[in-house]
């Protein structure tokens, strides 16, 4: 799923999404990727395009951008109901800048696995989010998001151990699994996490340690790192 695309030109706030297991910054016309990527200080000829192969604007070109990461303070998580299903919405806030990062449907493999390390975030320090892909020995394709807090790994929170086993039926030789108790479990493992962390109503003095983080003196924003920036991946990135 590319960025969802509300607007475009110069914006403190920058909306990225996942397409092909990568952070990009995607829009419909390449004139407002152009004037943003200036926005940001990015090299506009490292544009790319492709077809949407689905949805009402199934065959349309967009345009896209791979970043490598992004910075900041984990501001707020959202589930946005869309025609696709329910979407999960990560805002990462740097200073004045802001940074939106559509996961995807709430139960796509970057969704759980972001809420599978969830319970190890410490919401007053800065994040540094990005993704992760890779093929394994046996041919197998993994994918998943990776976070850092101070140059440490965060790592789950959740194991499968801890999670309610899929169940499977056979019929013949068919094998069919069912996700549903799982992902019901994760799903109130998130939306809980919100409701603790980002209550609507706590006012700002509530929660000083993000406000002195995000307002020390002489910091500048950090924009997201391009995929050409980008730094060694782990061996083992889950």
């Amino acid at each position: 799923m590319g960025m969802n695309t509300r607007g475009g030109g110069a914006s403190n706030k920058t909306y990225l999404g996942v397409y092909a297991n990568q952070l990009v910054l995607e829009y419909a016309k390449k004139e407002d990727l152009e004037k943003k990527l200036e926005y940001l200080g990015y090299d506009p000829e490292k544009i790319e395009q492709r077809k949407k192969v689905k949805g009402k604007n199934e065959g349309e070109t967009v345009f896209y951008f791979v970043v490598y990461d992004v910075e900041g303070l984990l501001t707020n998580i959202t589930i946005r109901e869309t025609d696709f299903g329910d979407f999960v919405e990560l805002e990462f806030t740097d200073v004045d800048e802001k940074f939106v990062i559509s996961l995807g449907d709430v139960f796509s493999r970057m969704s759980k696995d972001f809420i599978r390390r969830v319970g190890n975030l410490d919401l007053s320090t800065e994040i540094n989010f990005g993704l992760w892909d890779m093929e394994t020995d046996d041919g197998k394709k993994r994918s998943g998001v990776k976070m850092y807090q101070n140059d440490e790994k965060v790592e789950y929170s959740l194991t499968y151990d801890d999670m309610p086993e899929p169940s499977q039926t056979k019929k013949g030789r068919t094998v069919t699994w069912n996700y549903d108790e799982q992902e019901s479990f994760l799903y109130e493992q998130l939306t809980s996490f919100i409701g603790d962390s980002f209550k609507p109503s706590a006012p700002k003095e509530e929660l000083p340690a993000k406000e002195d983080v995000a307002s020390k003196p002489g910091r500048t924003p950090r924009t997201p790192r391009a995929s050409s920036e980008a730094l060694p991946k782990d061996d083992l990135p889950f």
